[in-house]
């Protein structure tokens, strides 16, 4: 009964479907060229055959089943196909084709497929999709619609931390992981849509052994496990390669530099799991603020008018700038050197961009207070509101370059707390800057840029003829070449 009543159903949809041609004989041939009308059969129907982990299953994965199975004699069933229609992230309709008749599809098409429409988060998703397949009988072809499929899968990932630490380099390897001081920095966006980590570590002058690993690998050591840390798949001083857990490598497989340089980037990608090493050098980057809101107002960029119409932001260390003060609603941008446009920060559609042609200018929702801060290392730009009552000082400089004596700087153009100055120093000297009197004076050990504290130690000055800029909210300071 069973044979029969499928014929039946497979004849009428044959014959449906011949009638909607008007020439059944185009239906009786097997279906090599142009694709034709799919028909439905009753009771031939698709489901879905459980949700899928990409994680977990192989090169090729069970997707669907077809609710009947047993064909007549000379019954076959062959090219099945699934399509997916716009959803989520994907813009255009994709087809997939089974790799089996019993509903196997390739795991990458599939994993590719779902990042594209949901991103690359190892969560279970949701989704449609219809169902075709071709059924051979008695020499007979048809194109049978077999209905839609809900479908649940999770892409293929790895689990991301929120956070990861840098375990040994210059601390000790126990009380590193113990502390978990050495944080990797991150955007701060979804894990999965920027899975880059970034450490700077500061050299000790030798070489330098560590791994990294997150809290659950910090934790572990405590009871002496240290198998879940990572570490290089290839040779430990390579700048640049693969990792892995330790307990995937079978050893300990650390990481290690030579500590020539003053310090190191350390840049992982925890989705890909690769990372860089980039050596860095002991000076850091100067950027500039220019714009509508910033001294003049001109846009001037040239390196005449620092302190007039660019004003630099401060060094406060691992790679990081930072300026405080003053913004209207009027744009502006960041740029590296003056008088030229190349290296720039401004605004683009989901947020600042660098060196972005089409950027437009940057504005703060409401004039006030507000910080910018420049990871020029990591190449991340922030910009907050700050709470914070300036005091009005008149600013000056003294050092050994003058005889300590109180020398008064000039306010830059409409900045109440900018100061500038113009310095020759011939030989090396030392300096700091300080209201009349000395009551409060600011002092650092870092040159050309720091960051200025009450009663600090003096700042050396290397020889030269500088443009000294002066920020008296932050003690942040700039001695700038000419």
């Amino acid at each position: 009964m069973k044979k029969i009543k499928f014929l039946s159903l497979f004849a009428a949809g044959l014959l449906m479907a011949a009638c909607d041609k008007g020439d059944f004989d185009d239906w009786a041939q097997p279906q090599s060229n142009e694709q034709q009308p799919a028909v439905t059969v009753s009771g031939f129907t698709a489901s879905s055959a459980g949700a899928v982990d990409l994680n977990t299953a192989g090169d090729s994965v069970k997707v669907i089943n077809l609710s009947e199975t047993q064909l007549p004699e000379g019954g076959t069933i062959d090219n099945i196909r699934m399509t997916i229609e716009p959803q989520g992230n994907l813009n255009e309709e994709v087809t997939l084709k089974a790799l089996t008749a019993d509903g196997k599809f390739r795991n990458a098409e599939l994993q590719e497929t779902l990042v594209t429409m949901f991103g690359p988060r190892p969560d279970a998703r949701n989704f449609n999709a219809h169902v075709y397949a071709n059924v051979m009988i008695g020499g007979q072809a048809a194109y049978v619609d077999c209905g839609q499929v809900g479908l649940t899968m999770t892409p293929k990932a790895p689990h991301i931390a929120s956070k990861y630490y840098l375990v040994g380099g210059a601390l000790d390897w126990a009380a590193s992981a113990a502390s978990k001081e050495q944080v990797f920095t991150h955007s701060g966006k979804d894990v999965y849509e920027d899975p880059v980590f970034t450490y700077i570590m500061e050299s000790n002058g030798g070489e330098m052994w560590f791994a990294f690993g997150d809290d659950e690998a910090c934790d572990a050591i405590g009871g002496g496990d240290w198998s879940k840390l990572f570490g290089t798949k290839g040779e430990s001083k390579d700048l640049s390669g693969s990792f892995d857990y330790r307990y995937n490598l079978g050893g300990d497989h650390s990481f290690c530099v030579d500590g020539a340089a003053a310090s190191y980037r350390i840049s992982v990608n925890m989705l890909d799991m690769t990372y860089e090493i980039t050596p860095l050098s002991a000076t850091p980057e100067q950027w500039y603020l220019v714009g509508s809101c910033i001294g003049d107002g001109s846009w001037g960029n040239s390196p005449d008018n620092i302190g007039k119409a660019l004003f630099p932001l401060a060094f406060i260390g691992d790679g990081k700038l930072s300026y405080t003060g003053y913004f209207t609603t009027d744009g502006f941008k960041l740029i590296k050197t003056p008088g030229n446009w190349d290296d720039q920060w401004g605004q683009g559609p989901d947020g600042y961009v660098k060196n972005d042609g089409g950027s437009g200018n940057i504005s703060v929702p409401a004039a006030g207070y507000y910080t910018v801060t420049l990871d020029y290392l990591a190449d991340q730009l922030t910009i907050v509101p700050v709470d914070i009552t300036p005091i009005t000082y008149a600013v000056g400089i003294a050092g050994s370059f003058n005889g300590w004596s109180f020398q008064a700087m000039e306010s830059c153009p409409n900045n109440d707390h900018l100061w500038m100055y113009n310095l020759a120093a011939d030989g090396d000297q030392e300096g700091k800057f300080l209201i009349d009197g000395w009551s409060v004076n600011w002092g650092a050990t870092s040159f050309p840029s720091g960051i200025g504290v009450q009663n600090g130690p003096n700042i050396p000055i290397a020889s030269g003829n500088y443009i000294v800029i002066f920020n008296d909210i932050t003690g942040g300071y700039n001695f700038i070449a000419k």
